[in-house]
């Protein structure tokens, strides 16, 4: 397999783009570069298609805003349809926004009340700002490891946070998931404005850990708000929140929200949401997202989708962990099975990962270092064939094979491990 027209494509990216990609995720850094496709032309189901015009099973899908597969024909019929028939940005409100906020409250537990807006960045700096301005109050606690944006407030929770002010480190506190000790302490020394976490990752919540999370916040006056950008419409439609049975004050949606089109909200409790007439964007209702998202709300009404995920997903990390090659190659997949990974476990990780994915690529498969995502369009072959170019992969690793690639380099936000 050859990338030729990728690489090219970089040098000319590199020209006109800061690290040739609009997402951090998305840099050629990220990959093994010159063994590895760097920019895609187009999809269909569960598969893409490089510039080189090689063919693969895609488990990236878009780092997770493909929810339901490529060019998913009942979504970009319901984006004509809006197109051909009524338009896309108005000078005026257009009734979709209702019509979109209504079918989110009626599936979100926590959701009384709907701010649209286009990332979700965008989603849970508005969660922030809501959660001061009903408080009064400025501390924010957050999960250390985790991610939740690229805005000053989140970025200053890392060791290096370039162009972000020091002092703003004062006012996010970190704590270790599943540490409920550590969350209590900070309570007794802060006065908390909110919590704001991903429900899960890759790590299970103990037994009552999000539930005595929640109620330090209500018995200390702060929100409680979860980060459903990867649990929403993958572990349920409504994400962690419904599949732990914990409801939140607020919550932030995207991703998958709209199966690839630009749509992100937050959603709460209107006691809470009526400060959220401060987060404003030009594009916030958008109507070819919010179309997409309708069609997105019908399928997951008429099919399992969540179901289908799990099922899939669960199939790719028995298949994987029961391979000779993983033990040989002294690695495991771990994680639910809607976003999975795969993890060295010694302090050559980084290498052998740079190989696994140059392989696995070679094969037709496409995998991201930080996790997987699993989508509707996904099959009971399409986890077969990846598993098979896993196999080669693990193989190659385990009897340290030359690579051909450029040794991947870490994301600051979420390493690599």
């Amino acid at each position: 397999m050859h990338f030729e027209k990728s690489d090219a494509y970089l040098q000319r990216a590199l020209r006109v783009t800061p690290g040739g990609a609009q997402t951090l995720s998305k840099q050629a850094c990220r990959f093994p570069q010159g063994a590895f496709p760097l920019a895609l032309a187009h999809g269909y189901g569960a598969k893409c298609y490089d510039l080189d015009g090689n063919l693969f099973i895609d488990w990236i899908c878009g780092l997770g805003a493909i929810s339901l597969g490529h060019r998913y024909e009942q979504v970009d019929a319901a984006i004509a349809k809006q197109l051909n028939t009524s338009g896309i940005s108005f000078s005026l409100v257009h009734p979709l926004e209702a019509e979109i906020a209504e079918r989110l409250c009626a599936i979100i537990p926590c959701a009384e009340q709907v701010r649209f807006c286009k990332t979700g960045s965008e989603s849970t700096e508005a969660a922030i700002r809501v959660a001061r301005m009903a408080t009064g109050r400025d501390i924010i606690l957050t999960v250390k490891g985790g991610y939740h944006s690229w805005h000053s407030w989140f970025a200053a929770t890392r060791d290096e946070h370039p162009g972000v002010p020091q002092e703003y480190e004062e006012l996010v506190w970190p704590f270790p998931y599943n540490n409920l000790k550590k969350v209590e302490r900070i309570f007794t020394m802060e006065c908390v404005a909110a919590v704001i976490m991903e429900p899960c990752l890759f790590e299970a919540p103990k037994e009552g850990f999000l539930e005595s999370v929640r109620d330090l916040c209500h018995q200390n006056g702060a929100l409680f708000i979860l980060d459903e950008m990867l649990c929403g419409f993958r572990w349920a439609r409504a994400g962690g929140s419904e599949y732990f049975n914990i409801e939140p004050d607020l919550a932030c949606y995207g991703k998958g929200l709209a199966s690839g089109m630009p749509l992100a909200c937050l959603v709460g409790k209107a006691e809470y949401m009526k400060h959220a007439t401060v987060c404003s964007g030009t594009f916030g209702g958008e109507t070819l997202s919010l179309a997409a998202c309708g069609a997105v709300l019908d399928v997951y009404e008429q099919h399992d989708v969540c179901g289908h995920m799990e099922m899939v997903g669960s199939d790719l990390i028995d298949c994987f962990n029961r391979l000779p090659s993983a033990h040989e190659a002294g690695a495991r997949m771990e994680g639910y099975p809607y976003h999975p990974r795969v993890v060295f476990a010694d302090d050559t990780a980084h290498a052998k990962m740079s190989l696994f994915l140059e392989v696995t690529a070679a094969h037709g498969v496409l995998l991201h270092p930080s996790g997987f995502n699993v989508m509707f369009a996904h099959t009971a072959e399409h986890v077969e064939q990846t598993v098979e170019a896993m196999d080669l992969a693990l193989r190659a690793v385990a009897r340290k094979q030359e690579r051909y690639g450029q040794l991947i380099q870490p994301n600051p936000f979420r390493p690599v491990t």
